[in-house]
């Protein structure tokens, strides 16, 4: 019974802990971000995480996107967290992103067990320019 339970807590622990979350806005409350060229479309957050068993990678975050994990593989690195940030931003529009933060956590380290989360956010603009060729793009694509 002491297998059976400790193999549940296992498997519970390594299904919710290594995922990856982004998550995004687009509501400013009529707080006009940017200036006269740019306007802000979006803010946007990226969160993996992994459980470490004496370094070595047990379940992560995957870079497919929201909610996946990948098992014995290092992925929490910027790149991979400024790619899914990047990504996300592009996908409602963006043509650039500011106010970059990517900032690494190590929650804890439990005996031989250690906890480590990567997590970036950002502000995603679009300029005149790629608004009016984007609104150009629509109404081609109208029937």
């Amino acid at each position: 019974m002491k297998k059976f339970l400790l193999a549940g807590a296992l498997a519970a622990t390594v299904g919710f802990t290594g995922c990856t979350t982004v998550e995004s806005t687009q509501k400013f409350n009529a707080v006009s971000l940017g200036d006269g060229a740019e306007k802000a479309v979006c803010q946007s957050y990226v969160k993996m995480s992994a459980l470490y068993f004496f370094g070595l990678p047990i379940v992560s975050g995957s870079t497919s996107g929201n909610g996946g994990w990948t098992m014995f593989r290092y992925n929490l690195t910027t790149e991979n967290a400024m790619y899914l940030l990047t990504r996300e931003v592009k996908s409602k529009g963006a043509s650039r992103l500011t106010n970059v933060n990517v900032s690494q956590k190590y929650d804890f380290s439990y005996l031989i067990f250690q906890y480590h989360m990567i997590e970036a956010t950002g502000t995603g603009l679009r300029n005149r320019d790629a608004a009016v060729r984007q609104a150009a793009k629509d109404f081609d694509n109208e029937p």
